[in-house]
């Protein structure tokens, strides 16, 4: 408002210098200019001099009062311009206002001349102007719109803006619009013009305020389409920085709305508390400013949606700030964050890629890189290549899992420390071993004792653990007794039909084995030849087997072939009676399968099973299978702080066999084939810590067990006594229930940096027999150690376990 006040004051000014250069005009008019009063020649127009004077602008009034006296050279300057010159010059003192000398006030129109004897049209507007501003506008308004229209008549520009100002100050907008639309047809001064300018600015400054007063938008919009558009902005602007201090926001958005005020809009919204239209304002402007407010919000909507929960709102955030400028370090971490809860692999990898890069030695990201690419092994390797951080995360990962999986060669391999401590693996080795074993069932045929011994050495080719054994083993059944079936007949007495066959003999073998261990596999194979001498002739066997970790799960699969190891006759075979004849070594072919899932921490289940085709000399084919559940629980952290583990629980298995082959005739096998064989019971195992110097292991369990055995025939083959009704043709139904149980011990004792003593003894009876065997192994390996490791517990070898595990 200040602007204005102003404004008005310079029109005013310029109105009464009009009307002072009026009073020393004539009211002729020359052809030439139409419509515009023609001054005296030797009298200018002094309305400039005059608003530089007001204005106290000396040296603009001194050049103006110059420029005057080049251009009218006969002018007689007035005695008051004189005076004010002087004044502004400070050459003289002001002189004293009063009532009786108004011609010499500057800010008055000058004293009109004496009228010529013709009638002064003009009096009544010439008197209205020699009035002060005071007396005019407390004039009677139609006083006002009678000079208007005499205005109208003169068409004079200085009453024109004479009656406009007034109209003007007395609210008069509709006369005062008149006025300064017909001035600005005539005027030719700039001070004129800029008189007319300043009046209708606040002619339509007026109507806007009326206009924001009862906020009627159509009005604002069309007082904006105006040439003003300009000057009407400016107020409303005004207004609605007014209302905004004042927390009208809605008012003041209306306006800013009005106005296409991006600015001011997005300050409301932002003050509103309306993030979310002010974030929608930023992201729909491309200039560099709305750009950053954009990229600030998205920030904090990246933010806010991750706290949320709603990640894939984080990711949309991120990506659209990604676009405006390049992520912080810490956004695209969090873009990664966002992208991994919400499964998004490529995206989670790409973000946590980027933020390695940045700063490498962020073992958390790196943890999170391998973890999301679990379980692609090419995206691993990538990264692995690319980032030290996570080769060696990798590293550390794979020989942390490979100890609880008793991968040691691999660990070893790999590093770890524990198990490089512990004993060297990849040393040249050499040992030394003895077994013994019997089984005692039927008297004389169904004792079986072995007695084996063997040297073998070995070593690390290529991460592989390869070792060549030689084998020399004794074997001893004893003779059938008076009366027992053997071969094609009942034996009677020694005396009248003696025994001529074999009731032990002993032989040699070789066999090969080796092993590899990776990040989530093992890997066995083995091949075995013997014995050479053997009644039946020897064959090669051996068995593959392969191990799959799982996060959670463990699967386990072995293919075989080898000797049923159940009697004489099944595992080498044997001659009849007479000598003249062999049969047996019984060759079983198949597969087993393993698979153990961790249900809970120190829980876990497993199933088991065995599908086998068995054929030998002589002897009926026969097929069987097998199949074990069971439930285990780690109680080790409950009872002693030096135990690896020791899981208890519940089982419960059965195997079945097409045919029971378990006598010593033709077409049997010698080796124990009920018809089923069902056991339920509970079971215990426990080993204490690895890469101590000693170590044990116990296994146990006892079951309530049944089986049932057909009256099948004596002869399966059917080629002797194959009458079926008769009974010596026929064996005996059995089906018997009792208790059946295992236990087996085994340890091993690092005596020096080189030397290992291990051994193991074990005892099992079931419904029929009883099995009793034990070993003893000492091993020489170079490189040192001061610890051992369950691997190398002779029975944790896949050959005699069955797994690679």
């Amino acid at each position: 408002m200040k602007g204005v006040k102003v404004s008005f004051m310079v029109a005013i000014g310029a109105c009464f210098a009009s009307v002072d250069a009026f009073a020393q005009a004539t009211t002729t008019y020359e052809d030439n200019r139409p419509n515009i009063a023609v001054l005296n020649a030797q009298q200018p127009d002094l309305t400039g001099l005059w608003y530089h004077i007001e204005q106290n602008q000396i040296v603009l009034a001194n050049e103006e009062y110059t420029r005057l006296k080049k251009a009218y050279p006969n002018w007689e300057v007035p005695k008051d311009v004189i005076d004010a010159l002087a004044r502004v010059n400070g050459q003289v003192k002001p002189e004293k206002i009063t009532t009786s000398n108004t011609n010499a006030l500057p800010n008055k129109a000058a004293s009109l001349p004496s009228p010529s004897a013709a009638p002064n049209l003009a009096a009544p507007l010439e008197a209205f102007a020699r009035m002060t501003p005071k007396a005019r506008a407390s004039s009677k308004a139609e006083k006002v719109r009678q000079l208007a229209a005499l205005s109208n008549e003169l068409n004079r520009p200085d009453f024109y803006l004479l009656i406009g100002w007034t109209a003007l100050d007395k609210n008069m907008l509709e006369v005062a619009e008149s006025q300064f639309e017909n001035a600005k047809k005539v005027a030719t001064l700039d001070s004129q013009k800029q008189s007319i300018l300043q009046g209708q600015n606040n002619l339509l400054g007026i109507k806007v305020q009326k206009a924001l007063a009862h906020m009627d938008n159509e009005l604002l919009i069309s007082y904006l389409n105006q040439r003003s558009g300009d000057y009407v902005v400016s107020i409303i602007e005004g207004k609605a920085w007014q209302f905004y201090d004042a927390k009208s926001y809605d008012k003041a958005l209306n306006l800013f709305s009005i106005l296409n005020n991006t600015e001011g809009q997005y300050a409301t919204l932002v003050a509103q508390g309306n993030n979310e239209q002010a974030y929608t304002l930023a992201c729909s402007i491309s200039t560099e400013t709305f750009l950053r407010r954009c990229a600030a919000a998205l920030a904090e909507r990246q933010v806010f949606f991750f706290e949320a929960g709603q990640f894939s709102d984080s990711i949309d955030a991120a990506l659209a700030l990604e676009r405006i400028r390049p992520l912080t370090l810490e956004e695209r971490e969090l873009l990664g964050w966002a992208a991994k809860e919400s499964r998004d692999i490529a995206t989670a990898t790409s973000a946590f890629e980027a933020v390695l890069l940045t700063s490498p030695d962020n073992t958390v990201i790196a943890n999170e890189l391998v973890a999301l690419n679990r379980n692609d092994d090419a995206a691993l390797a990538r990264l692995s290549l690319k980032f030290s951080q996570i080769k060696k995360r990798l590293k550390q990962e794979q020989v942390q899992n490979a100890w609880p999986r008793k991968q040691f060669l691999y660990a070893y391999l790999h590093e770890d420390k524990r198990a490089v401590d512990a004993q060297t693996k990849d040393a040249f080795s050499v040992l030394y071993g003895v077994n013994v074993r019997n089984r005692s069932g039927q008297q004389g045929l169904g004792n079986f004792d072995v007695l084996s011994q063997y040297v073998g050495f070995g070593s690390v080719y290529e991460q592989w653990l390869w070792q060549v054994t030689f084998d020399y083993k004794q074997f001893y059944s004893g003779k059938p007794e008076e009366g027992a079936w053997f071969g094609d007949r009942q034996l009677s007495s020694f005396e009248q039909t003696p025994f001529v066959g074999i009731s032990g003999f002993e032989d040699t073998g070789i066999r090969a084995e080796a092993s590899y261990q990776n990040d989530d596999y093992n890997v066995y194979v083995n091949l075995e030849y013997g014995m050479f001498s053997q009644p039946i002739d020897n064959t090669v066997t051996g068995q593959i087997s392969a191990t799959k970790f799982l996060s959670d799960t463990t699967l386990a699969l072995t293919l075989f072939r080898q000797a049923k190891d159940d009697s004489l006759l099944s595992q080498t075979g044997t001659f009849n009676a007479d000598h003249n004849l062999p049969w047996g070594y019984v060759i079983e072919n198949g597969v087993r399968a393993l698979a153990a899932y961790a249900v809970a921490p120190k829980w876990s289940i497993a199933g088991t099973t065995k599908i086998s085709t068995l054929r030998g000399e002589r002897v009926k084919d026969n097929n069987m299978w097998s199949l074990r559940f069971d439930v285990s629980h780690d109680i080790a952290e409950n009872v002693s702080s030096l135990l690896d583990y020791w899981r208890v629980g519940p089982f419960a298995s059965y195997t079945a066999y097409d045919n029971n082959l378990s006598g010593f005739t033709y077409g049997n096998g010698g080796y124990f084939s009920p018809n089923y064989f069902a056991s339920i019971g509970g079971y215990s195992e426990l080993l204490t810590l690895e890469a101590m110097n000693w170590q044990v292991k116990v296994r146990s369990a006892l079951a309530l067990s049944t089986l049932e055995q057909q009256d099948e025939l004596r002869f399966p083959l059917g080629t002797l006594f194959n009458n079926p009704d008769d009974a010596l043709t026929r064996l005996d139904y059995d089906k018997t229930t009792g208790l059946s149980g295992n236990l087996m011990a085994e340890g091993q004792y690092r005596i020096g940096d080189k030397w290992i003593l291990s051994g193991y003894i074990g005892k099992a009876f079931a419904v029929e027999f009883q099995s009793f065997e034990a070993g003893l192994q000492i091993r020489w390996r170079g490189g040192s150690g001061d610890g051992v490791t369950s691997d190398e517990l002779i029975l944790s070898s896949p050959r005699r376990s069955g797994f690679a595990l």
